[in-house]
């Protein structure tokens, strides 16, 4: 009895770690698509950050908003 219990409880286990795992791909990494910019917004952009001052946060900003939109493109 105790032999089929414990058989019973492995193969429970067994069947809710494979749903779980079969979930959790799917949801896993659903990448967002970054947005194509054209190329006049893209010099305006680039006009609009050579105009702020040196120490303008947006800098910093903008180039961690480059780093993540290069990661998407390996996120698949």
């Amino acid at each position: 009895m105790a032999s089929r219990l414990g058989m019973i409880v492995a193969a429970l286990s067994t069947v809710l770690l494979l749903a779980s795992c079969s979930q959790m791909s799917t949801n896993a990494c659903q990448c967002p698509k970054p947005v194509a910019y054209d190329d006049p917004t893209l010099k305006k952009i680039s006009q609009a950050l050579r105009a702020l001052p040196a120490d303008n946060v947006l800098h910093q900003a903008m180039e961690d908003y480059e780093t993540e939109r290069d990661d998407l493109r390996f996120c698949r």
